[in-house]
């Protein structure tokens, strides 16, 4: 692995990882931890430097590809080898996870239309499903799409939080309301005790809390036994 090069595309350099690959175009193929190039640019929310590595790299895995949002692509990725739509990269993501934590909206619909499963959880130790990055990421409008493909909001990861619990830490209440509407708990805690509500009144997000309280009211009336006649 050449350090110096990834330490270049973590500080977002891009005139020098320019400079680096003219020099050495193969810095192309280096792996930090089994990661690209692009991957690591990405994962640094570098996206300059990012986009030009794509465009440098040529040919990408469906790994690169999904965490860019290069469908066309994916395409001809999976016309090739259809089965590596649930394929796990290096650092255990899938390629809906990756699409749906970078914010790919279009790359995940057709990953999700090729087959990608909705509620697989992430092979390491985050133990993340697709809607639990794109909630953890505030991609709200992947959130409702795989919401809308059957994705199970009440999933748990390695912290015991819900897609809910990353909604109300985050403070977005279109996302608190669209993860309600679609048979969210809100009652789940956390590893620590926590509720959604908790997480949001901590963080100080007080819309997003009083949306969660709003559910919690109607959730207990609805609970209420119906009165003697």
């Amino acid at each position: 692995m050449n350090k110096a090069f990834f330490d270049t595309i973590k500080q977002g350099n891009l005139s020098e990882v320019q400079r680096l690959l003219s020099v050495n175009p193969c810095l192309i193929h280096e792996r930090e931890n089994g990661l690209s190039p692009i991957i690591v640019a990405s994962y640094h929310q570098e996206i300059e430097v990012a986009e030009f590595l794509t465009d440098k790299a040529g040919g990408l895995t469906i790994f690169e590809a999904a965490s860019r949002g290069k469908t066309s692509q994916i395409v001809r990725l999976l016309a090739h080898n259809p089965f590596i739509v649930d394929a796990y990269s290096e650092d255990g993501f899938q390629p809906l996870g990756l699409a749906s934590f970078f914010g790919q909206r279009e790359t995940a619909e057709y990953l999700i239309k090729a087959g990608a499963p909705l509620n697989c959880t992430s092979r390491n130790s985050n133990k993340a499903t697709p809607i639990q990055s794109a909630a953890a990421a505030g991609h709200r409008r992947i959130v409702t799409l795989l919401l809308d493909y059957g994705a199970d909001p009440n999933l748990r990861d390695h912290e015991g939080n819900t897609p809910l619990h990353s909604a109300a830490q985050n403070g977005d209440s279109e996302m608190i309301r669209s993860l309600l509407f679609n048979g969210a708990d809100l009652t789940i805690c956390n590893k620590n005790g926590k509720m959604p509500m908790d997480l949001a009144c901590e963080a100080g997000h007080t819309k997003a809390a009083g949306v969660l309280k709003e559910g919690i009211t109607r959730r207990f009336r609805t609970k209420q036994p119906s009165p003697i006649k």
